[in-house]
């Protein structure tokens, strides 16, 4: 018994050795961030900038990976049959835990499956339309679609996206019929909005800013609790008149379940010294983002509250995809 608990003994301790060494090395070679969704979108606005100050910090390049497909499951399925030693890394955000309740054979629970290291931002989602749309407010997008019952188009990244979701979420509480058509990623959505191919689009500000303040398209009301400081005169969506919504968009990063803690200590310091950087605030200000104002420790209980949260909403608006 007694060489039983020394073996045990030492099994920990060259376990936590271990750990210290691949943090002390870590990282030797290239990162490679995932983001589950394609160029120009949100995951991929909010993941560059940081990636970029990262290979500063860290001293090795750190790439981002784009890998759309299936609301973002296939991104993160590929980081959960990666090695767990920090080499692989998965930026997403809400997105994933919606997606827990729209895909049962995802390959993968991000509970049990990774931990959280840190949020990077959170962002309002607004209500923006074609600039050639023929209601001026909320209350008149409400009118005229319940006057048209599956007239009005609302476009989104994809199935299963936050866009998605905040559509339904808006039609259940306007008690309106309007059409999805979904799209392959934030980009080719926003492409057909100002084209006037769709007529609405629940985006998250940091990727709708830009076209707003071109007047390409138009800002009906912020899908927030509150109004957006780079929009001001911008009502939310209860104060025109519409549900009371609150579809605040944030985002994150995560590594394997079973990565070093050092290893998870040191990406952390890293990215929360890359979101202090006034290149990286000044983007994220730019775009009508905040860092989040949330301790290592109460970011894993808030996730875990989120998956929570969302596989509920999903299972209430009825939608399934598998």
């Amino acid at each position: 018994m007694k060489k039983m608990l020394r073996w045990a003994s030492a099994g920990i301790a060259l376990a936590v050795l271990t750990g210290h060494t691949m943090a002390a090395d870590w990282p030797d070679r290239m990162i490679r961030v995932v983001a589950p969704y394609g160029p120009g979108g949100g995951v991929d606005v909010f993941t560059r900038p940081i990636a970029a100050r990262l290979t500063q910090t860290l001293g090795q390049p750190v790439i981002v990976d784009n890998r759309p497909g299936a609301g973002g499951t296939i991104g993160v399925k590929n980081v959960a049959e990666a090695p767990a030693d920090g080499y692989a890394i998965m930026s997403g955000g809400v997105h994933q835990p919606m997606a827990e309740g729209l895909y049962a054979k995802r390959g993968y629970d991000l509970d049990k499956d990774f931990v959280p290291v840190a949020l990077t931002a959170r962002v309002p989602s607004v209500l923006v339309v074609t600039s050639s749309a023929p209601y001026g407010s909320v209350k008149e997008l409400i009118t005229y679609a319940k006057a048209n019952p599956g007239k009005i188009n609302y476009c989104s990244s994809g199935n299963g996206t936050a866009q998605h979701i905040v559509g339904e979420q808006f039609k259940r509480l306007a008690g309106v019929s309007m059409t999805h058509v979904p799209y392959r990623g934030t980009a080719a959505a926003m492409t057909d909005l100002i084209a006037g191919q769709c007529d609405i689009m629940f985006d998250g500000l940091g990727t709708s800013a830009q076209q707003i303040r071109g007047g390409k398209i138009r800002l009906l009301a912020v899908a927030a609790a509150k109004r957006t400081p780079l929009f001001p005169d911008a009502p939310t969506l209860k104060e025109a008149g519409g549900p009371d919504m609150d579809a605040t968009i944030w985002y994150g990063w995560w590594v394997r379940r079973g990565t070093p803690q050092p290893v998870i200590d040191k990406l952390a310091d890293g990215v929360r010294t890359a979101l202090k950087d006034p290149a990286v605030a000044d983007s994220w200000k730019q775009q009508g983002a905040e860092v989040p104002d949330m301790s290592r420790t109460d970011t894993i209980p808030y996730v875990h509250n989120e998956i929570g949260r969302w596989t509920k909403a999903v299972s209430e608006l009825g939608i399934t995809l598998d």
